[in-house]
């Protein structure tokens, strides 16, 4: 991830009146947010778009000011989603920023809107996954139980290997690590063989030797509803019951939601 300072004051005017007219155009009823008869700002409040673009509501506020600040490919790409620009949109926001966009990502448009605004209007924590692992997207819910969502690009795989906070979030993190290596394995072998995904499970076989056996482990497991264990510093240990959803019209992508237990029982 490469990160920069914005460009001189000028441009950093520019960017902040753009990024200030597309939030205060872009729609919360597209989006899944309630609009209430409270609603005082135009389109979206910063701290809506600090949520949907992973980062604190403080350095958004900074960066929507113009502030002399450091900005990544990552948070540009990830704003862009989240207000959801068209390409034009976002080839103007990277190169108000002194950026140039990255033809390889993929828009955030080409998520259905349908989806989006389904995990937004859940309780639970909610996100939408491709066959490679990565988080295309997630809600506020989502967020708070997995703050690690908000701190790059995020892959699924990545978090749960190589963040110590998601290790230590965890309950038996090594259990849960080799059903998810299986899974991923399991896409892999089924999918067309990534590359990209290939390369996140070489990576993860190289930095942590246990991985080795489990990629020829005789155990076949693909992803599916599962429960797991999480701690928050808000509320302690909560078990989850994780029920995937597949979307019909784009099978490359899935729905995972985080229903809680607790929550069932006492209905």
């Amino acid at each position: 991830m490469t990160t920069e300072r914005l460009a001189r004051p000028e441009a950093r005017r520019e960017l902040s009146e753009f990024v200030r007219y597309c939030r205060e155009h872009a729609s919360p009823q597209d989006l899944g947010l309630a609009v209430g008869s409270r609603r005082r700002t135009k389109g979206l409040r910063r701290e809506e778009v600090a949520t949907l673009a992973g980062v604190g509501l403080t350095w958004y506020t900074w960066f929507e000011q113009g502030r002399d600040i450091q900005v990544s490919d990552d948070f540009l790409n990830r704003l862009g989603r989240g207000l959801r620009l068209d390409r034009a949109e976002q080839e103007h926001l990277h190169a108000l920023a002194g950026r140039a966009i990255h033809q390889a990502e993929t828009p955030a448009a080409a998520l259905p809107a349908g989806l989006l605004t389904m995990i937004n209007a859940l309780p639970d924590p909610a996100y939408i996954l491709n066959k490679r692992w990565d988080v295309l997207a997630f809600n506020r819910a989502a967020l708070e139980l997995l703050p690690m969502f908000g701190e790059q690009n995020p892959n699924l795989l990545r978090i749960v290997f190589f963040s110590d906070s998601y290790r230590k979030s965890v309950r038996d993190w090594e259990t849960a690590a080799r059903i998810m290596f299986l899974k991923a394995r399991h896409d892999y072998l089924t999918g067309g063989s990534d590359p990209m995904l290939r390369r996140s499970l070489d990576e993860i076989v190289g930095r942590f030797p246990p991985a080795e056996a489990w990629w020829t482990d005789p155990e076949v497991v693909r992803i599916g509803d599962s429960r797991k264990e999480l701690y928050s510093h808000n509320k302690g240990w909560q078990t989850f019951q994780l029920s995937v959803l597949a979307y019909e019209e784009r099978p490359e992508i899935r729905v995972v939601v985080y229903g809680q237990e607790h929550a069932r029982q006492q209905r």
